[in-house]
């Protein structure tokens, strides 16, 4: 089946630069403290979509980038920016032509779209194009979130949501190492400066989260807690074994 996945996408990224520098920003925040030391570092970005993660790592510094993309409608926005991206309909293949030619890989919002019984079979593929002691990093809708049943059927094309579990397994079972969930954005802290108004909206946040936790607590008491993200999207870092 074919279908134009810009019709969705667009209805959240509009054509503008003011939104592009947004999301230039949005991903090197996202980003930080994840990529290679070294500038010169060949990253890939797989489902790059319009290429807003390429301009954060363009804008980061990094030179030797590129994206792989399904849709050619949104390869084509990418393009427009200057980066060089392939439209290709079957990643797996493109990887497994690629062997150990990048030193990290990005795998942002795309591993919800792949169905569940081709997920490790893709990130295997994405193992086998990464270096030795290189890293994958990804991000993927985080079924512990409050409102993690709209935000995984929000897309009509997502296969499924993770918890910190569940994505940790199919990362391991990809055949990688050094695997970090990130779970640093759980409760957080309570906001300071409660005079402002611009304060309030994490005041309120916050609260939610907090009667969030509870819920945690009182049915899932065996849990660690501190290992549960909030955050509507999950993040990990992992290895390729050097």
């Amino acid at each position: 089946m074919s279908y134009d996945y810009s019709i969705y996408y667009a209805r959240f990224h509009p054509d503008t630069e003011e939104h592009a520098l947004a999301m230039e920003r949005h991903f090197a925040e996202v980003l930080g403290g994840t990529l290679p030391e070294e500038r010169s570092a060949a990253i890939l970005d797989v489902g790059c979509g319009f290429g807003f993660a390429l301009r954060a790592l363009r804008s980061l510094g990094y030179g030797t980038i590129r994206g792989v993309e399904a849709s050619p409608e949104q390869a084509e926005r990418a393009r427009s920016w200057g980066f060089p991206v392939e439209v290709t309909g079957d990643t797996q293949a493109w990887l497994a032509a690629h062997p150990e030619a990048f030193d990290c890989i990005l795998l942002l919002d795309v591993l919800e779209h792949v169905p569940k019984d081709d997920q490790i079979d893709l990130l295997r593929a994405i193992r086998g194009a990464l270096r030795p002691g290189g890293s994958l990093v990804v991000t993927t809708p985080n079924a512990s979130a409050i409102l993690a049943p709209r935000w995984l059927y929000n897309d009509y094309t997502h296969h499924a949501s993770f918890t910190e579990h569940s994505l940790h397994f199919v990362l391991a079972n990809g055949g990688f190492e050094r695997i970090r969930v990130d779970a640093s954005k759980g409760l957080g802290r309570f906001p300071r400066r409660l005079w402002r108004r611009s304060s309030w909206p994490a005041v309120r946040r916050w609260i939610v989260r907090w009667c969030w936790l509870q819920v945690f607590k009182a049915e899932l008491p065996w849990e660690k807690i501190d290992e549960i993200s909030f955050e509507l999207n999950l993040k990990a870092v992992a290895y390729k074994a050097p």
